[in-house]
């Protein structure tokens, strides 16, 4: 019998014109303080779902900026709260993680360790969610995004057929299923705007991936790429690997890359799906490709770094941008956009472009030792995981 954690960050801006206005965190979608978003929607499809008496819940509150934590906290126990006599469902804030932080503190956990717990971007949000699951020592920890539905009643079912069962002479202990958007895995290329054809047409490659690893037989294959809001670790791989918070997105795929150096590898089920029902992003263009930019950069010094991480075991996606060409990407692609932006008379636009060029070209992460430093983030983590286990979720 598996028993479940069941893990959702919920992410929170102010209302009006200070959601994206005031932020100190950049998230993709943060839901306005006057509005409910998309929680609710997801909590009223847990109905669905057989096996949910199994699962505990915890809702991951997360501000986008410092000023507004209490605001948003009431705002997530006031949506959660109908549901709590049906669910085990609680949230998890910063004022509950600051007493989670003293108690550990008390316990010996060192202050480098202590760092390991905040909400300052998407890596250090997870490695929440993960926290999450180890307070409450289940089995398995299954990680939700709030504006995802369930459509398969058999959803835990699977992942109790699935987890630790033995594939291609591996245990599973990570497992990756994917998205309907919102009827079908495949992404719309006909939005891929023409300046991203040539060099980062990353909606072509995620599809050529998606058909591999989905598409085909058999059911339960190694996979090199995850969705963050679709994915289910067992407790011992949450207590051994931390997603790393220098990357401040793409977490999902640079954690993969993380376990990869662990000897642990992510099995995709091409039956496992939720429905995604993402929100609309409002951000400039130039912002969303260095956001890539750097991502990939890092884990382009990862693959460089780590003898165990092989290029071609990621391809088509995302190897296609960790290649040695990754920097001729990089530049070619904003000097296309750039022409965009001086066509449209958009000069903030031109000097976003131009950032970028230099950043890629000057490597922010050359001198970084990503071995060394997952060592000793490796190490901090341990620290606070084997503290940290069936303490349980404070109220």
């Amino acid at each position: 019998m598996t028993d479940f954690t069941m893990v959702i960050p919920t992410y929170w801006g102010g209302s009006g014109d200070q959601l994206i206005k005031n932020e100190k965190i950049v998230f993709d979608h943060p839901t306005p303080l006057d509005k409910k978003g998309t929680l609710p929607s997801l909590l009223d499809s847990l109905d669905i779902l057989s096996e949910i008496a199994k699962v505990k819940i915890a809702v991951i509150t997360v501000p986008n900026e410092p000023g507004i934590s209490k605001a948003v906290s009431d705002k997530v126990e006031e949506i959660i709260a109908p549901y709590q006599s049906r669910y085990d469902i609680v949230s998890l804030d910063i004022f509950i993680l600051e007493k989670i932080e003293k108690e550990l503190r008390k316990n010996g956990v060192s202050l480098e360790a202590l760092d390991l717990i905040n909400l300052e971007n998407y890596a250090a949000v997870r490695n929440m969610c993960s926290l999450a699951g180890i307070l409450n020592g289940t089995q398995c920890t299954v990680f939700i995004d709030d504006d995802e539905v369930f459509i398969d009643p058999n959803f835990l079912v699977k992942i109790i057929e699935d987890l630790e069962h033995p594939v291609q002479g591996e245990t599973i202990d990570a497992l990756a299923g994917y998205y309907l958007q919102p009827d079908t895995y495949y992404l719309d290329e006909k939005k891929v705007p023409a300046w991203r054809l040539p060099y980062w047409n990353n909606t072509k490659a995620m599809n050529q991936a998606l058909d591999r690893f989905i598409g085909t037989t058999p059911r339960l294959k190694p996979v090199p790429f995850v969705f963050g809001g679709n994915m289910i670790l067992t407790l011992s791989t949450l207590m051994k690997v931390p997603f790393d918070p220098r990357i401040t997105r793409g977490e999902d795929i640079d954690f993969l890359l993380n376990l990869r150096v662990n000897g642990i590898t992510f099995f995709l089920d091409r039956e496992l799906s939720v429905k995604h029902l993402p929100p609309v992003t409002k951000r400039p263009a130039w912002k969303g490709v260095r956001e890539d930019a750097m991502r990939f950069m890092y884990e382009r010094k990862k693959v460089i770094d780590h003898l165990e991480l092989s290029l071609e075991d990621l391809k088509p996606y995302p190897g296609i941008f960790l290649g040695p060409d990754l920097v001729e990407r990089i530049i070619k692609t904003n000097e296309l956009l750039m022409d965009e932006y001086e066509s449209g008379g958009d000069d903030d636009g031109v000097t976003e472009c131009r950032a970028n060029i230099a950043m890629a070209e000057n490597d922010p992460f050359k001198n970084v030792d990503t071995r060394e430093w997952l060592k000793k983030l490796t190490a901090w983590w341990r620290e606070v995981t084997s503290c940290a286990k069936n303490m349980g979720i404070p109220g």
